[in-house]
Parts: structure tokens; sequence; C-alpha cells
């Protein structure tokens, strides 16, 4: 009575969120999906975005960072009205004092001075009652540049795909090579193995077949987060996130999401692409493969294999799958 309620009032309810995680019955988790489906379609980036998406960003004080954020945010409040976000910045270089002080104080809802890496910056900041506040947590490096992208679009496919963890695809000639081919000159610190590291890569890439893509591997680099799997990924998956690396988390998350609320929990927008500026900020050490190693020793079933599972085509209302050699086949 108080879900139904909250329908009619418009209010967020968290009691949603609790019941999701607490029942394992697979009729009650699509029931209470599509009620939370509905009452976020009236969310962020909507003509009534009574709940927030929270912009998460690690930066240093370079010029370069503090224009690109600067820069997007301003056009996420245009696309998104005033009120459509929060922002966070994790400075690990520099502190809030090298940066605009009166857009620091326009703009910036909270901050912290640390240092480390993006994922365990947000495992230290998380709240729980960000579930109540923020529809999604978009954890962004500080070279993403999605101001060329239509983000009302992209919020309404991240929604539409019923998926957890949600990736924009990479546009341009290289900024789809995320940080798995930084290192392709040290083999020694590769992720994986060649062919491995070649289809990470490529499965960043903009498909034009497909508007989206289920996959069971979106990476790092700017993971649209519901709010929903915040406490799986950054609690219950204990020994995913380590202090001086972050490496597997991202192997893991979307089959232990998967099981957890039993949907397709990860998708890949090609429709809606952002530019990698690769500016290969990110000093990668061997603790980043001893971190994988781990996780893969603790959450092996989970591992992904790098796949796509499915294709939302792009000109078409209907869903293919797509086999390991590419092609499309129907369901």
């Amino acid at each position: 009575t108080s879900i139904l309620l909250s329908l009619v009032d418009g209010s967020r309810n968290h009691q949603i969120h609790d019941c999701l995680t607490r029942t394992s019955n697979q009729m009650h988790q699509l029931v209470l999906l599509s009620i939370l489906g509905f009452l976020e379609a009236r969310s962020a980036f909507t003509s009534d975005n009574s709940l927030k998406a929270l912009l998460f960003w690690p930066v240093d004080s370079a010029n370069r960072t503090q224009e690109n954020v600067v820069r997007n945010v301003a056009y996420a409040r245009r696309m998104g009205g005033r009120q459509c976000c929060d922002v966070m910045l994790a400075h690990y270089k520099g502190t809030s004092d090298d940066w605009n002080k009166e857009w620091y104080l326009s703009e910036v809802t909270n901050s912290f001075h640390k240092s480390g890496y993006k994922f365990k910056f947000l495992q230290e900041a998380y709240r729980e009652e960000w579930q109540q506040k923020y529809e999604f947590v978009w954890a962004l490096d500080s070279d993403i540049d999605f101001t060329g992208v239509n983000l009302v679009e992209l919020f309404d496919l991240a929604r539409s795909s019923g998926s957890l963890i949600v990736g924009p695809t990479f546009a341009g000639e290289q900024a789809w090579k995320t940080y798995a081919t930084d290192l392709m000159a040290h083999k020694a610190l590769l992720r994986s193995d060649n062919k491995e590291d070649h289809e990470i890569n490529v499965l960043g890439k903009p498909d034009p077949r497909c508007m989206m893509r289920h996959t069971d591997f979106v990476e790092m680099t700017a993971p649209l987060l519901s709010s929903l799997v915040l406490p799986l990924i950054l609690k219950d998956c204990t020994d995913c996130i380590h202090d001086n690396a972050e490496w597997g988390l991202d192997r893991v998350w979307c089959e232990m999401a998967s099981e957890r609320f039993s949907v397709s929990a990860c998708t890949l927008l090609d429709a809606t692409p952002v530019r990698h500026l690769d500016w290969h900020t990110a000093k990668v050490t061997p603790a980043f493969k001893d971190a994988e190693k781990k996780v893969k020793a603790k959450y092996g079933k989970y591992w992904a294999q790098v796949r796509n599972l499915d294709c939302m085509l792009a000109h078409e209302q209907r869903r293919v799958t797509i086999d390991g050699h590419g092609n499309t086949r129907e369901r």
C-alpha cells in the first residue's frame, strides 16, 4: 500500500529498493523493477527531475581538467535544468583552492582530498541515503567529455535498458580506446592476454547496428551506476576495491548484479557515445594486476567473458543476439 501511495503523491519511496534487495521471488522482482522504472522515468533529465544524478569526478588541478569539468557541468545543467545533478569532486592531486572559488561554491555539492583512485574514492564517499536522493551516480574519469551527446536521450536509453550498470561507448578514431590499451608496450601490466584486450576495446566502440547492447562487461572509465546497485559493488563485494589499485571490479560486477537482481545488469549505449580524450593520467602499477588476480581468485564464477549478449537494433524496436563472430541472429 505504501508503495502505491508513493506513486500517487510522486515522492521517492526507498521501500522499493529495500524490497528488491530482500525478495528472492523473480516475479516480485520484475513487478518492483517495473514500478521503479515508472518512478525513475520522472527523474534527472526529464520534465520532472525529482531524483538527481550525481556527477562524480576524481580530479587533479591541471587547467585542462578544470576546463573539462566546468564545461561538462554547465552542459549538464543546460540539458537537464539547474537541479538535474549534484557534483562531487575527489581531489587526488592539488586542492579545491586551485579552482575558481566562485564556480566551486556555486556548482560543487561536496568534495574531499585524498590520494588514490576513483572507485576507492567512491566507496569512501558512498552514503546509504544516496538511494533516496540519486537515480544514477555517473563515475567519470576526468578526461571524459559528454558535451557532444544528448543527455536526455542517454538517460532515457539507460532507463529503458533495464540495466543497473550502463556504459556509454567511446566515439572517435582513438577515443574509444580506454586504459586497457594504454599498456600495450608493457605486456607485463596488461589486464589480460592480447585477445581479451582486443575484445575489451572493441566492445567499447559504438556498434552502428545497435541503439544499445546488453553485455557481460562495462569498464570503469565512465559507468552510469543505478543507485540500486551501489550497496552491492561498494559494500557487499568485499575485497573488490583495493587501496592502491582498482582493476578487477569491472570484471565481476555485471554477473554479480545479474545474479542478485535477476536482470541483464550491464548495457553499453551505442546511440549516445561520449568522447574519451585519453589523457593517460592514471599511473598504472603492478598493484593493478595483483588486484585483478585477487578479485578473480575470490569471485571467479562471476568473471566476465567480455562479450555481447544482445543488440537493440538502431531502427527497429527488437533485440537480436550477437554471436562470437559479431554476427546478429534472431532471438
